[in-house]
């Protein structure tokens, strides 16, 4: 599915317990949403990924081709967690 990818910030820091944490969140926009009621637009989303994921954007604003994956989360609930990414075209915003 396509995605408009907004941002992809990196970050590498210590845990207090003494582990390294690196990654960098992803922020997107869902280019087709699910229509509500109770809303207007489109609500930025944000997940974060590992290293190896991160290095697959090398611009953003940017459409990408995104793949998703569940993995189990927290009561063994779904959580989303973002496989690939592949760039289909960069985007200005100051075109739109």
């Amino acid at each position: 599915m396509s995605f408009l990818v907004l941002n992809v910030r990196s970050y590498s820091f210590d845990a207090e317990d003494g582990r390294h944490i690196s990654g960098a969140s992803v922020t997107y926009l869902d280019l087709t949403p699910t229509p509500s009621s109770d809303a207007q637009g489109v609500p930025p989303l944000t997940v974060s990924v590992p290293p190896e994921v991160a290095t697959q954007f090398p611009s953003a604003p940017a459409i990408y081709q995104l793949e998703f994956t569940q993995r189990p989360g927290k009561g063994g609930r779904p959580m989303l967690a973002l496989a690939r990414a592949e760039l289909v075209r960069p985007v200005n915003l100051g075109d739109l």
